[in-house]
């Protein structure tokens, strides 16, 4: 394999030893580096013998994805000791093209359940330069205020809105590992390393993507302290075909998205399943479905 450099920065061992023994005790494996790695942002890239890089494997992955669409997600989330809550928050999402008003995409979200939070939302503009526009609406207070939504827990689960809201290219670097095999599938192996600008909470992930139809299949999520501390994992038999009207070239458009997932916190061992429960791909969207004006509506 041919291996090219990029950059430096270390860690200490001792940390990712002591880490390691504490993921084992939960009986989860841990990627192939997480252990034994003295260097937390990669210096070498893989290339395979398909030529691919991290970047054209990255955007691959974010070409498996609709111009737009709506969801409504339900997310069952559990501890240690038993209790359960259920959250429902319904999304919709748009892409634009950067070269008209330097905006990427738009996402707004809104929660149906629990109750004591219905209506409740969130507005996301990812732009494609400088600092992202993020809004929230509390209907106790009938006010929009700017936030950095990204780091936001979506009500208490082990998801962040920036687990579930679609990642910009532009947002960060991407490094090729070697190859892995997750359950029966090969799987090409990401390193995501999120600008600065973007206010991630994650100093880097690192993403398994199946080879055939480019589903993130595992992600590994490290904090800003460079602490590992969530892993995702896709349900490989709920993978679905959907098909769409708009693709990037005006033909039909066939996505392939798993429609249940789970995260894991591995600290407390707490866990978030995810299901996407209602999925509706190309949908006629408009600037105005990404107001702050519809932020404030109550349907």
């Amino acid at each position: 394999m041919t291996l090219v450099k990029t950059k430096r920065a270390k860690v200490g061992s001792a940390r990712c030893l002591f880490l390691g023994i504490g993921l084992l005790g939960l009986g989860l494996a841990l990627p192939a580096h997480a252990v034994a790695e003295e260097e937390f942002l990669p210096i070498d890239e893989y290339i395979g013998p398909d030529g691919l890089t991290g970047d054209s494997i990255y955007q691959s992955m974010l070409d498996n994805r609709f111009e737009s669409y709506g969801q409504k997600l339900v997310m069952r989330s559990g501890d240690q000791g038993g209790n359960f809550q259920l959250v429902e928050v319904g999304l919709k999402y748009k892409r634009y093209d950067p070269e008209k008003k330097g905006i990427l995409s738009k996402t707004i979200a809104k929660y149906f359940e629990p109750q004591d939070i219905r209506h409740l939302g969130y507005l996301i503009i990812n732009k494609q330069e400088g600092q992202d526009d993020q809004f929230v609406y509390r209907p106790s207070s009938r006010k929009v205020r700017r936030v950095n939504v990204r780091g936001e827990s979506i009500m208490g689960t082990d998801f962040a809105f920036e687990d579930v809201v679609p990642p910009e290219f532009e947002d960060g670097t991407h490094h090729r590992m070697p190859d892995e095999d997750i359950e029966d599938r090969k799987a090409f192996v990401v390193t995501h390393i999120p600008n600065a600008a973007t206010e991630s909470e994650y100093s880097k992930l690192v993403i398994y993507i199946d080879k055939e139809r480019f589903i993130p299949l595992r992600i590994w999520y490290w904090d800003n302290k460079r602490v590992l501390v969530k892993r995702l994992d896709a349900d490989l038999s709920t993978i679905t075909k959907y098909e769409g009207n708009n693709g990037a070239d005006g033909k039909p458009h066939t996505v392939w998205i798993a429609e249940r997932s789970s995260m894991k916190q591995l600290k407390t061992g707490n866990f978030t399943e995810l299901e996407i429960a209602d999925f509706e791909a190309d949908p006629e969207l408009r600037d105005r479905d990404f107001s702050q004006r519809q932020l404030t509506r109550s349907r």
